[in-house]
């Protein structure tokens, strides 16, 4: 009854113990790969899934690519730095045994960085979206970031357990991945017409920061929390800041 679809690139530090999770709630693994060189694919063909490759067209259209794939209308659909806690395992085979099923299920996240678990902060609790009926949900890219196109009438359950998402190893990772995602921001903002003016950079960066660090407290997260807390920041700062240079170009 469901279907795992992952996408990746260069993943394989994570990639083994993320199949290896996925093979225990489903017999339909699939695996959709942009081109990855460092022993990515190697590692997936040596597991009983599915591999393809296809050219990166971004998030919702690798994904989608996938959906299309599956075997099952029910999808997960995870990255391949993240990885299945035993006891979300464990709820997703529960779950998987009814005969009624929820349109969507949202997953509960926790993001380790740098070696460390963030327990506070912007990013905890995070829940998303991760397994979902194909037939009625599927994924469209809104500013950078891919979302679901999920209705307010659809049913929605949690289930329990945690998605292990080691998403940056350094520090260095994560703001190479704010450069990148600000400038896709700032592209995708112009093109639907957004300008963002000078002051908006400094209050959104002030206000993220604060949110994170002190609101959410972050700051019991010691070193990194602070860490997380900045990038965040720099991270609203550069979107505004990139969009406001591009709308006086134009």
């Amino acid at each position: 009854m469901l279907s795992a679809v992952v996408i990746t690139h260069n993943a394989k530090e994570t990639i083994g113990a993320c199949l290896d999770a996925l093979l225990k709630v489903s017999a339909d693994v699939i695996v959709v790969d942009s081109g990855s060189n460092d022993g990515t694919k190697e590692i997936c063909l040596s597991k009983n899934i599915r591999y393809y490759f296809k050219n990166w067209e971004g998030y919702s259209a690798n994904k989608n690519f996938g959906n299309e794939l599956a075997l099952n209308d029910y999808i997960l659909s995870i990255d391949s730095d993240e990885i299945l806690s035993n006891e979300l395992i464990h709820s997703i085979n529960e779950e998987f045994k009814s005969e009624k099923l929820a349109d969507a299920y949202k997953l509960n996240f926790i993001t380790n960085f740098c070696g460390k678990w963030i327990k506070y902060g912007g990013w905890n609790p995070e829940w998303h979206i991760r397994i979902f009926n194909k037939k009625l949900i599927s994924w469209v890219m809104l500013d950078v970031h891919e979302v679901l196109s999920q209705k307010p009438h659809h049913q929605i359950k949690k289930l329990k357990g945690k998605v292990l998402h080691y998403s940056y190893p350094t520090v260095q990772s994560h703001l190479n991945k704010i450069d990148n995602y600000t400038d896709l921001f700032a592209e995708r903002a112009i093109k639907t017409g957004k300008s963002a003016g000078n002051l908006k950079k400094h209050l959104s960066a002030s206000f993220t920061f604060f949110s994170n660090y002190i609101v959410k407290l972050g700051f019991l997260d010691g070193y990194y929390g602070f860490i997380v807390a900045r990038n965040n920041a720099l991270y609203s700062y550069l979107k505004y800041k990139k969009l406001s240079e591009k709308s006086l170009k134009n």
